[in-house]
């Protein structure tokens, strides 16, 4: 029998990890200026120069955190307001780890013929439904195609993630199914005990039709990972008639800002939803790496990640000096901002809101009821 690992919120060996040797490189660099004292005097003249040029830089409030990537004045006024509202509603929301596993945890306990629905977009290899399950032990449901994205995923201005990423048949899908003892069965990945259950297909033709089955069953929980604009905006507005009030909705990645964001941004503005922000923390995606059975190589897998983030990933904008990325996040950034990014070895883009007031969605059921 699959053994269920109880350890279902503190997933962050990772970056603790990284902040151990974050503090073991200031210690190293304070026995070098204690023994060659000139380099205290050169390190506080950098440091003199950078508050200097902080204070004469212009990009402030225009580079968004994680990224850095593209100049939100490319948006018209009212989404460039909303993003500045956001950014700096967040900063009073950090946490260290996940806003998905802290809001699981968090859901009241129901009773077994609840009809209550969490639901799961974007599930790769399925761990984040089955964490969600430990955590607020209820049922989850997880949707996805399972041979990787229905559309090109443009990330701000950095990349383009080609339509097919992240199927199941990819070497590294794979050889994580192997190491976190994934099994695939008629397509599926397996629930390993979890009460879990997996819709496979575009959830441009599964989401309507799971939720027809189900009339008047609210969404407690709503998980969007599917990445673009357009697979995000659709599930929002399937979805629509099954929030409510105390709904929480987390995204991945939130901070993508012609993605996740910009389809909130546009389906709140419709329904003129009222709602909160309520954490701000680590995207889901190393959870693969915390649920790899050997320990052993777990720690491979550490050292590979946290090498990999900083030298060649989005890590790099820390210390790639001809970069622009590089002088927006050290020049334009906030200090909390620089070392809540710096004390992760990994993206905080994922972030979760309450819905606290339906707005014309409720105006809409009303005269649905009125006219039935």
């Amino acid at each position: 029998m699959d053994v269920i690992d109880t350890q279902t919120v503190d997933r962050t060996t990772l970056h603790r990890i990284w902040k151990t040797l974050l503090a073991g490189i200031a210690l190293v660099v304070a026995v070098a200026c204690y023994y060659v004292p000139v380099l205290l005097v050169v390190m506080g003249l950098l440091l003199l120069l950078l508050l200097s040029a902080r204070l004469l830089y212009r990009g402030r409030d225009r580079y968004i955190p994680n990224l850095y990537a593209r100049d939100i004045r490319v948006y018209d006024d009212a989404y460039r307001a909303f993003i500045a509202r956001t950014v700096a509603d967040l900063r009073r929301f950090k946490i260290r780890g996940h806003p998905l596993l802290w809001e699981a945890s968090r859901l009241a306990p129901c009773s077994q013929d609840s009809d209550e629905l969490l639901l799961d977009l974007g599930v790769w290899i399925g761990w984040s439904t089955r964490l969600i399950s430990d955590a607020c032990e209820r049922p989850v449901y997880g949707f996805d195609t399972f041979s990787g994205l229905v559309e090109d995923w443009h990330v701000d201005d950095q990349i383009v993630i080609k339509r097919g990423t992240f199927a199941l048949s990819e070497p590294l899908a794979q050889r994580f199914m192997r190491d976190t003892g994934v099994s695939l069965h008629d397509g599926l990945p397996a629930a390993l005990g979890r009460q879990v259950q997996f819709i496979k297909g575009s959830t441009y033709d599964t989401l309507a039709p799971f939720l027809a089955d189900r009339p008047g069953a609210p969404i407690r929980l709503f998980h969007m990972d599917l990445d673009t604009y357009e697979s995000c905006l659709h599930a929002l507005e399937t979805c629509k008639d099954h929030f409510i009030e105390g709904s929480i909705l987390v995204f991945d990645e939130y901070l993508v800002t012609n993605g996740e964001m910009l389809a909130f941004y546009e389906f709140q503005s419709k329904y003129q939803l009222e709602w909160r922000y309520r954490a701000w923390g680590l995207e889901i995606w190393e959870m693969n790496i915390e649920m790899v059975a050997a320990r052993w190589k777990r720690i491979v897998y550490y050292v590979i990640l946290i090498t990999a983030y900083w030298l060649v990933g989005d890590g790099r904008y820390a210390w790639t000096i001809f970069s622009r990325r590089f002088w927006r996040f050290w020049l334009g950034a906030p200090i909390g901002d620089i070392l809540f990014m710096l004390g992760a070895a990994g993206q905080r883009k994922s972030v979760s809101l309450e819905i606290t007031g339906l707005g014309l969605l409720d105006w809409t059921r009303r005269s649905d009821r009125d006219n039935g």
